[in-house]
């Protein structure tokens, strides 16, 4: 059996086969491509199957796990919506991709999850949460997401929507552009997308790391800093919320240089003192290889 997950993102889809016979768990092999366009469900289940073939070896049978950026279903099977690819809700991805494997002729079984879930999932086994039994993983890129570990086992809620920390309800209803359906998200605040298409408007690089590079001028910092202050206070929030062993921040927006620390800084007003000499906030050691080894860890709990 081989174990296969991909990290289904906005602008990319990476997928790697994962080895968990020794300890911390590794990649053996990854592959990525860019996201398809457009984004629907079928031409999702077509670049998945696509790079699950070209990691399978002489047609062994596979375990697939996808890690989906949006709201799965507590069965792992649906996608209850899916913010950045279209007509997918309600739709069991999982069984659509096992049907397309199998025309193809692999035999797959397949599962899905939320892709923050994911990245926590992979922390835990061989990153930066790597023995801890309670923490947080925030995954800061096109939007924002958390996966939440207490007690050692992952947080799924009552209908497997939990830790959308992203569409916590911290800034006012004008904000109405998420596109989960809801209004004054922090997503909307503070993601790389909201912010690169701030940026655009105002004639700015649409790009969060030209963005960030020029972030001490005057009319780059007058869009992050409000930004940073509304992700300070969405940590806080996680923090006091569930006390963590720590925040661990993970994506493409967790990478630009010193943000770690100036989100750290930013958070030391909001804490209440009993918190903060606990409050922890750290960074991925595994990037985008987290949500792939824990979409590939699934099958773990399919078996």
């Amino acid at each position: 059996m081989k174990y296969i997950g991909l990290d289904v993102g906005g602008h990319t889809i990476t997928a790697g086969a994962a080895d968990f016979s020794q300890s911390p768990a590794r990649l053996l092999r990854a592959e990525t491509c860019a996201a398809p366009s457009p984004r629907t469900a079928e031409n999702l289940v077509e670049t998945a199957a696509a790079l699950v073939l070209r990691l399978a070896e002489n047609g062994e049978e596979c375990f697939v796990g996808m890690g989906l950026p949006g709201f799965v279903a507590k069965d792992r099977k649906t996608a209850a919506r899916l913010t950045n690819y279209e007509n997918c809700d309600g739709l069991a991805l999982g069984a659509m991709v096992e049907r397309r494997l199998a025309s193809l002729g692999l035999r797959a079984e397949a599962a899905i999850e939320n892709d923050a879930n994911c990245a926590a999932l992979g922390e835990g086994m061989a990153g930066a949460a790597a023995g801890m039994e309670d923490y947080v993983v925030l995954t800061l890129g096109t939007g924002i997401g958390a996966g939440i570990v207490s007690g050692g086992r992952l947080v799924r809620g009552a209908h497997g929507m939990a830790a959308e920390c992203g569409h916590m309800a911290l800034c006012g209803a004008e904000l109405t552009g998420c596109g989960c359906g809801g209004a004054g998200h922090l997503e909307e605040a503070a993601s790389a997308d909201w912010l690169e298409r701030r940026a655009k408007a105002a004639g700015l690089p649409a790009d969060f790391k030209k963005l960030w590079q020029m972030r001490a001028a005057p009319e780059a910092s007058a869009m992050l800093s409000p930004a940073l202050e509304t992700l300070a206070r969405g940590i806080v929030s996680v923090a006091v919320a569930l006390d963590p062993e720590a925040v661990i921040l993970s994506g493409g927006m967790s990478r630009a240089e010193g943000i770690a620390e100036e989100l750290a800084e930013r958070a030391q007003k909001y804490l209440p003192a009993p918190f903060r000499p606990y409050f922890r906030l750290k960074t991925s050691k595994l990037g985008g290889d987290a949500a792939v080894i824990g979409a590939a860890s699934l099958y773990k709990s399919a078996a």
